[in-house]
């Protein structure tokens, strides 16, 4: 999972808004950021720092046509060298090239040979994009399409943009449309982006999202868009987990909107606590910030408890699920939650949170609770019971490290320490995307498949 954007416009600078788009895709990546842009004549210039794009101040540049990227390293060293765009010189064509998604290189290595053994699966696909496009040295819309569907032979997922020197801007899909893009425009100006977020807070009009069997192609010197089309049916398979965690509750994925949906899954678990706990027994329903305030929100309606947000966020610590080590991760959970004591003590509550990946946060929290002398702990998480790795964009470990894998609910539930623990069930969570949106029939899911 990474964020990726892109802007052009027939006369105006873009990069202002560039800058400002991409800020708001700092949720799907907190490594490292980059830019990449055509200067007067049509070459292609870099900036790429590590760190938060946040606490930098946006460089003054002059652009009529760029891309951003913010990183989430799943694969490859967390250094400089892996930080995108990647700027690839090839015979007859120079490229800057931004991925999000995740690859099985062993389909390109053959192609342009091992670059190195920490190289990430983004620079693989780069340097094989480029080797595909310098088979050829005039580019037009045919060729465009050739290179572009061979690439999508590839297995995995992908969302690409890039930079092609006195050419233009081309974006492009894996075939099955895991990983979520979207267009905008405002005026003559057009805007790509990992979440539509990031197109309406910079005032432009939504227009759809970019499928797999279209590519989206921006041509620098007549400095027209044009769509050109596939010859492939559309596979629509997007990530479940966009909806669950990934994506930011204002954005539309797939003409569903992110709160929406995370309301419709605290209906669908709140009929499930029923079934299973005594709700009598509850005093307090209590959010894990910030991902399931609306779930647990929907729930505490549906079961008629006080909504309490006894459980805080310090705003200045990041997202700990991107931190690209498990130290990390557990030393910014200390930092990042704590708890309001008086809201708890004595008290029976119903905690809920969006999933549970290792454990760390949760354990974390359960012991805060039972340090404040809570009376009882419930637990409802509103995703199945995560399972098994993801291949197609965002860190999950091992399986064995996996803290529900091969453990029935009751072992969890000894575990942390808790009375009981619901999970969502998996075709209820598929529904509440569903319910808005009846034309996705599948759903990208390993985590939740043994």
């Amino acid at each position: 999972m990474c964020g990726i954007t892109a802007l052009f416009s027939k006369s105006e600078n873009i990069f202002p808004e560039l800058y400002e788009s991409l800020y708001h895709l700092q949720h799907r990546g907190q490594d490292s950021f980059g830019f990449s842009y055509f200067d007067s004549e049509r070459k292609i210039h870099s900036i790429k720092k590590q760190g938060l794009l946040t606490n930098n101040i946006p460089p003054e540049v002059g652009a009529k046509i760029g891309l951003g990227h913010v990183r989430y390293p799943t694969f490859g060293k967390s250094d400089i060298l892996e930080c995108q765009p990647f700027f690839i010189q090839g015979k007859y064509h120079n490229i800057s090239l931004i991925h999000n998604g995740q690859i099985e290189i062993d389909e390109i290595i053959k192609k342009i040979g091992v670059l190195n053994e920490d190289s990430s699966d983004s620079l693989y696909l780069s340097h094989y994009f480029s080797y595909l496009l310098n088979q050829y040295q005039d580019l037009n819309n045919y060729i465009i399409l050739t290179v572009v569907e061979k690439i999508q032979e590839i297995k995995g997922a992908f969302n690409c943009i890039c930079l092609i020197e006195n050419f233009g801007l081309i974006c492009f899909k894996d075939k099955y449309n895991i990983r979520p893009l979207v267009l905008g425009k405002k005026n003559e100006n057009y805007i790509i982006s990992s979440e539509s977020v990031s197109i309406t807070s910079i005032n432009y009009n939504l227009l759809g999202d970019i499928r797999s069997n279209s590519i989206i192609l921006f041509n620098e010197k007549v400095r027209n868009i044009e769509i050109l089309e596939l010859y492939q049916p559309l596979h629509l398979k997007p990530c479940i987990f966009e909806w669950v965690y990934l994506a930011r509750e204002e954005s539309i994925i797939q003409k569903v909107n992110v709160y929406r949906a995370r309301t419709k899954m605290g209906e669908f678990l709140a009929n499930k606590i029923k079934w299973e706990i005594n709700i009598s027994d509850i005093d307090y329903v209590i959010p894990v910030p910030d991902t399931s305030k609306p779930i647990a929100l929907e729930i505490s309606k549906k079961l008629n408890k006080p909504y309490v947000e006894a459980i805080t966020k310090n705003r200045y610590v990041n997202r700990t699920f991107i931190m690209n080590t498990n130290n990390k991760r557990k030393k910014n959970i200390k930092r990042k939650l704590n708890v309001i004591n008086h809201l708890i003590k004595d008290k029976s509550i119903l905690i809920v949170d969006d999933s549970i990946v290792r454990g760390n946060t949760i354990k974390h929290i359960i012991n805060l609770l039972k340090d404040n002398e809570v009376k009882r702990i419930y637990v409802a998480i509103c995703s199945p019971e995560i399972v098994n790795i993801n291949k197609y964009g965002y860190d999950m470990p091992k399986r064995e490290e996996l803290i529900s894998f091969s453990k029935s609910n009751k072992e969890l539930e000894e575990i942390l320490g808790v009375e009981k623990i619901v999970f969502q069930n998996l075709k209820d969570l598929k529904w509440s995307i569903q319910y808005y949106n009846s034309n996705i029939t599948d759903f990208e899911m390993s985590i939740f498949e043994m």
